[in-house]
């Protein structure tokens, strides 16, 4: 008997997330909306389940993947792929394994066949399933092919190809190589404005470091040199006081010596040309008497007294 296969579409985006947490979930919308047991799903339809539809938005404007080709241009497309087997439960009888309220269970087919899905084909299992009991094929270019090569091992340059060819990725590439510019332009900004604090800073340092330097050695050239220039002065100003003081003091010590010494002196001179005058007067008055025969004059001092009355 041939073994009826199942398929679970999603997108490629999804099964990044799948191999992350390396099984397949049950329906996170169903949990959101309070269902017991929520179903994973799977179809028996090997071209495309309906269902599967995805709201998406482009940045203009929001709308519905809703074939194979429309999710390999923006999101891209793969299925898992697994043999049908006593875990699964036809739709119909979700309704009651689940106990989905009914309402939702109508709202459910409604939905789906409005799309353009057979709710006949829907089968759901309550369990996660390993990535490892799985099958997995990528849609490219209208076909389906096979992503594992072998025993644990997968075509990554499949995978690659067909997720860098996608609206999202291109988007995604974009959006981070926009960030990445500017992350750099506010990096340089950063670094420019960075620059021009230390460099600010590093002139009101180096100013006021050097201003307290040169100020120290002024004060310490301008100390020295109006130490030298004031002993220089001091020294010229004593010397040339000195000189007026000891000139002045020369001069009046001089005079008052040379007055002395002149005194003494003209007393000595005026003593010995006196006493050689009167000598000599004596002398001649004494011949001049004598010869003269007079008597002896009287007074002889008075004569000498009367020879310089008469100079």
């Amino acid at each position: 008997m041939e073994k009826t296969l199942l398929y679970h579409y999603t997108s490629l985006s999804h099964l990044i997330e799948i191999f992350k947490v390396g099984k397949l979930l049950t329906s996170q919308t169903e949990k959101m909306l309070k269902v017991k047991k929520p179903g994973l799903w799977f179809s028996t339809n090997n071209k495309w389940e309906y269902s599967a539809f995805k709201r998406f938005n482009d940045g203009n404007k929001e709308f519905d993947l809703n074939t194979p080709e429309e999710f390999e241009k923006y999101i891209g497309c793969a299925r898992l792929v697994t043999n049908l087997n006593s875990l699964f439960v036809t739709f119909a009888k979700y309704k009651h394994k689940s106990k989905v309220n009914p309402m939702l269970w109508e709202k459910m087919a409604e939905i789906g066949k409005s799309k353009g899905a057979d709710p006949t084909e829907w089968y759901a299992t309550f369990s996660p399933m390993s990535i490892n009991n799985l099958d997995i094929d990528v849609y490219e270019n209208g076909e389906w092919h096979s992503l594992k090569k072998g025993e644990g091992e997968f075509d990554s340059e499949l995978f690659n190809r067909n997720l860098e060819k996608t609206f999202v990725f291109k988007k995604g590439k974009e959006m981070e190589e926009k960030m990445m510019n500017e992350v750099a332009k506010q990096k340089e900004n950063i670094e420019q404005k960075a620059q021009e604090v230390v460099e600010e800073k590093v002139e009101e340092v180096v100013e006021e470091k050097v201003e307290e330097i040169i100020e120290e050695k002024v004060e310490e050239v301008v100390e020295e040199k109006v130490e030298e220039v004031v002993e220089e002065k001091v020294e010229e100003i004593i010397e040339e006081k000195v000189e007026e003081v000891v000139e002045e003091k020369v001069e009046e010590v001089v005079e008052e010596k040379v007055e002395e010494v002149v005194e003494e002196k003209v007393e000595e001179v005026v003593e010995e040309k006196v006493e050689e005058v009167i000598e000599e007067k004596v002398e001649e008055v004494v011949e001049e008497k004598v010869e003269d025969k007079k008597p002896k004059p009287k007074g002889i001092f008075s004569r000498v007294k009367s020879l310089f009355k008469r100079k």
